[in-house]
């Protein structure tokens, strides 16, 4: 338990956070692509900012739209291809780094690996893929990880940690799940239980 909790603290020490999610064609950053990005921008436990992007990228031709992705988020790809162009909600993701990213933030989420595959595949689409270190720390935050040490530590017993479960788990209301709006909010809701379970501070 004081392992985790050390876990836990190290992991608010990061105080200025970029609180990410996003919804996707499919589960490979090289076929697929992200078309809904949400974020949340903050700072010692408050947030300054937040915005969901839908996007789509200039060349779509080129990549996959997968059913079993469509069956879990709902856009079909005529839905898709109907939204702004990347380059376009590039530049408002751009503005907002330069307002609050200055010092770089430290991405945090649930399976975060995963959205930063589809977050970086975007950047060098966009020719920008230098911007990722310019704007984020190379120390990331996996909230999933901490629910795997949780469960490991026999603070959590669950079958599954995807977040669905974890937040049925915790009382996370999951009507409105597979929006990455909603799937951002609701994981940094299960960090707040994980910390207010262990007393971190």
């Amino acid at each position: 338990m004081q392992c985790l909790k050390s876990i836990v603290n190290t992991i608010i020490m990061y105080t200025r956070r970029f609180w990410v999610d996003t919804e996707t064609t499919g589960l490979s950053s090289a076929k697929h692509f992200a078309f809904q990005i949400s974020y949340l921008i903050e700072e010692n436990n408050v947030i300054l900012h937040s915005r969901t992007l839908e996007l789509r990228p200039n060349d779509y031709e080129k990549y996959v739209f997968s059913k079993q992705a469509e069956a879990v988020h709902g856009y079909s790809r005529d839905k898709i291809v109907a939204l702004q162009p990347e380059t376009e909600a590039l530049t408002a993701l751009f503005q907002d780094l330069e307002q609050y990213g200055k010092d770089r933030l430290t991405i945090t989420g649930y399976n975060i690996n995963f959205d930063i595959g589809f977050i970086k595949a975007m950047l060098n689409r966009g020719g920008a893929a230098s911007a990722f270190y310019k704007y984020f720390d190379r120390m990331h935050c996996d909230i999933m990880q901490l629910v795997q040490a949780c469960r490991i530590a026999g603070i959590i017993c669950l079958p599954h940690i995807n977040l669905e479960s974890v937040c049925r788990h915790f009382g996370i209301d999951t009507e409105t799940t597979h929006h990455s709006m909603t799937d951002i909010l609701n994981t940094r809701a299960v960090f707040n239980k994980i910390t207010g379970i262990l007393g971190a501070n």
